[in-house]
């Protein structure tokens, strides 16, 4: 059973990545995504960017006089496009652009794309992007 639930966070081609800064401020992706596996209804294609070493003080509670480190905070998250149903093979494209916060550094990033049924909730699945030097 194990083998087969991490079978299906492999369920899609992320056919063609692209990454532009049209401002010091923001990163457009343009991408091209495609699934392996027939899914019920349509299927949203989202981003999420994250960053890593944030660093928490802590005053109170249990973790009072702590100072806590934390990884893979979610700073952005959009929906790219939508794979409509009935879902084929064929590539459908998608474009967003994502605001980048105060402090943005690319080395404490990283960026998830992932398919979410909107209705359910369910992700049908995910890939781990890179992002590059110039973003």
């Amino acid at each position: 059973m194990r083998e087969r639930q991490r079978e299906r966070f492999y369920t899609f081609y992320l056919n063609q990545v692209s990454f532009s800064r049209p401002n010091p401020s923001e990163l457009q992706l343009t991408l091209s995504v495609s699934l392996r596996v027939k899914v019920e209804g349509n299927v949203d294609a989202m981003v999420a960017i994250f960053e890593n070493g944030l660093v928490t003080d802590c005053c109170k509670g249990e973790n009072r006089g702590r100072v806590l480190t934390n990884d893979r905070i979610v700073r952005s998250l959009e929906k790219v496009c939508t794979l409509q149903a009935p879902v084929t093979k064929k590539p459908t494209r998608g474009q967003v652009n994502i605001k980048l916060w105060e402090g943005y550094t690319k080395a404490k990033c990283g960026m998830v794309v992932f398919l979410q049924n909107p209705s359910s909730m369910e992700v049908v699945g995910a890939q781990l992007l890179e992002l590059p030097n110039d973003a």
